[in-house]
């Protein structure tokens, strides 16, 4: 019988393990700090709207959430724990990402290409590559796309994009089809960080840890199939948020 007190003790559970407050949560999914008070005291539940946008925050499937059988829009096939620094190897669809893109061959250098990079994201603010997407999927998520940094830099691309549900975009926004994947999945919070001595990690030095040290380790290489890594941000700062990188099992 589902019982509605431990389900908002998980969704709790779930929120503190993404470093979130109530409050913080509550102003993504567009709710206030209230309900989503109610919803971990057991007093009453979200509607099925509400219970889509807090598995799309929380990266995880409403079958997840509700402890049923069938699949969401990712699906966690595997966990791995090194430490208290948990490792998920995740089936995701295929998706439509929309921004800024960006590639090292059509710049003089691989130091002007790094220079755009950085031009983009330190004017995000101001002239922001998203404020043109339409149809992003909810809840809205920054997400930075390496695009094959694993291979030689002439091969190197970068996006500022955001998940839509259409291809049809305005003129001037870039469209990257990622293909369906397998993927390994973490989350640059403080148990992830100390496997690289740091209280706090930056997202390309998860990435170069899971690539040197977790994959070999574990029978990863990397995917071929046109997917790309993934920084996917939950702060406004782009401080801390998820690694997705593409593999294969060896």
């Amino acid at each position: 019988m589902f019982d509605q007190t431990t389900f908002g003790e998980k969704l709790k559970n779930i929120r503190k393990d993404r470093n979130l407050t109530q409050e913080e949560a509550a102003a993504k999914i567009g709710v206030s700090g209230q309900a989503v008070s109610k919803w971990e005291k057991g007093e009453c539940l979200p509607d099925v709207y509400n219970l889509k946008l807090l598995g799309r925050l929380y990266r995880v499937s409403i079958d997840s959430l509700l402890e049923t059988e069938g699949e969401g829009d990712e699906k966690v096939v595997e966990t791995i724990r090194i430490g208290e620094a948990l490792f998920e190897i995740v089936e995701r669809p295929e998706i439509i990402l929309a921004g800024k893109v960006i590639y090292a061959k059509d710049y003089a250098g691989l130091d002007v290409f790094h220079a755009a990079m950085g031009e983009i994201e330190d004017n995000r603010h101001t002239n922001s590559p998203y404020d043109a997407i339409a149809e992003p999927k909810l809840p809205v998520a920054d997400i930075a796309m390496s695009i094959y940094f694993w291979r030689e830099h002439t091969a190197h691309g970068f996006g500022f994009v955001r998940e839509t549900t259409t291809e049809v975009q305005p003129e001037g926004v870039d469209v990257y089809k990622m293909p369906a994947s397998l993927y390994i999945r973490a989350y640059t919070n403080r148990h992830t960080a100390m496997l690289v001595s740091k209280d706090q990690c930056e997202i390309w030095e998860l990435f170069a840890y899971i690539r040197i040290y977790f994959m070999p380790a574990h029978g990863f290489k990397m995917a071929e199939n046109g997917a790309q890594e993934l920084e996917v941000f939950d702060t406004a700062e782009h401080k801390q948020g998820y690694v997705y990188m593409p593999v294969l099992r060896a």
